[in-house]
């Protein structure tokens, strides 16, 4: 298992109440889902992260997401977890900020919830380097120059001194 796999493992094992669980939501299905007009398919190689998402949706929503299990690109040995939801889904589009390009104020009101918000921006599309084993490195990659900047500023506020750089068809924070 990655370094990356047992940092998130971690990390979606913490406990939320209600508004960091929608702010956590957010940063996620921001990254990680496929939005249509009357679904949401949230696509994850980790099953932590696809165990917390489920309990999540059905915890603030009242719906069961419909799982399938695929095996990796390649036949690795990962598999790939596809979380599809039907049911509310303009509700949760409208909930989470899904509509726009940066989230709404309230997703990241406070200190604590911009925290929670870029964990789970790490969660759905970060990596990070061991730093036993290498120069320590964290990079996010996202598919707006907007967003890139968005999450640019918002880890800078706490001093990581990160940049954006454009890589192929997507940003690099």
């Amino acid at each position: 298992m990655s370094f990356t796999s047992i940092v998130k493992n971690e990390l979606s094992k913490l406990e939320l109440n209600k508004l960091e669980a929608i702010t956590f939501l957010s940063a996620v299905l921001k990254n990680t889902a496929i939005i249509e007009d009357n679904s949401i398919k949230i696509i994850t190689e980790n099953s932590s992260v696809a165990r917390q998402v489920f309990n999540l949706v059905k915890d603030l929503y009242g719906i069961g997401p419909k799982i399938t299990l695929r095996r990796g690109y390649n036949y690795k040995k990962n598999y790939i977890y596809i979380l599809e939801l039907k049911e509310k889904v303009d509700l949760i589009k409208e909930d989470l900020s899904l509509n726009n390009n940066i989230p709404n104020g309230f997703i990241v009101d406070d200190d604590n919830l911009t925290r929670i918000y870029l964990r789970g921006v790490f969660i759905s599309s970060g990596s990070v380097n061991d730093p036993k084993k290498s120069r320590y490195h964290l990079e996010i990659i996202v598919d707006t120059k907007e967003y890139a900047d968005f999450i640019n500023d918002e880890l800078n506020s706490y001093f990581l001194n990160s940049k954006v750089l454009k890589r192929e068809n997507k940003y690099m924070i």
